[in-house]
């Protein structure tokens, strides 16, 4: 049994050779510690752990539900700048709290955007005439992602549409809008159209190499 105390003795002298540890209790030590680790992983202090970018025009804190995606839709720039700005790809894995950094182009305006203001189409269609235009114009591999993508975006309802996003596949039309007047689709409004609109979300999905903007 003399060894344990051995050993005891010598740890506490090792501790007391600290002046800075021995005048600490031992959860102050280990917190001590903790802050020391937490001090290399971290550039600045963050809620929960939550990355802060540095050196940005603008930030943006990352919030429930948000994605790549949806954040460039919120603040009306496309998502390959959004990724561009912050060195990252659309694998990128990003958490509440995150601190990412905004284009500045970015729309961050703290009333909400003014929504889209459009008219009934002059045609309607069925939710079963919806699937077939995404049948009709999507290649055959992709027809059942994107039919139930459509189903989740608009409930393949061509005619739905909300501040921002339009039609059977809910294309955001400010981002989007300079390659779509390249398309010949020159309005929100023409968007309500489920020919018009499907074909925009093929072209969007070639644009991202993937299901991305959807994500």
């Amino acid at each position: 049994m003399g060894r344990p105390a051995k050993a005891l003795s010598v740890l506490k002298r090792t501790v007391g050779s600290n002046p800075t540890l021995s005048a600490m209790s031992l959860p102050r030590r280990l917190l001590a510690v903790a802050l020391t680790v937490g001090a290399l992983t971290f550039s600045a202090p963050s809620p929960a752990g939550a990355k802060v970018a540095t050196g940005c025009v603008k930030t943006y804190t990352v919030k429930r539900n948000d994605s790549w995606s949806k954040i460039a839709d919120k603040v009306s720039v496309s998502m390959q700048l959004l990724l561009k700005v912050n060195k990252a790809n659309a694998k990128t894995m990003i958490l509440i709290g995150d601190v990412i950094c905004l284009p500045r182009a970015a729309v961050t305006a703290a009333a909400p955007p003014k929504g889209l203001q459009l008219q009934p189409p002059a045609k309607r269609y069925s939710t079963k005439q919806a699937a077939a235009i995404i049948r009709e114009i999507f290649p055959d591999e992709l027809e059942p992602r994107a039919i139930a993508i459509a189903k989740r975006e608009s409930n393949l309802n061509p005619a739905g549409y909300s501040w921002c996003c339009v039609g059977l596949f809910q294309l955001n039309w400010n981002p989007h809008k300079k390659w779509l007047n390249e398309m010949g689709i020159s309005s929100a409004q023409e968007l309500l159209d489920p020919y018009v609109n499907t074909r925009a979300a093929l072209q969007l999905y070639k644009r991202s190499n993937g299901w991305s903007p959807w994500e």
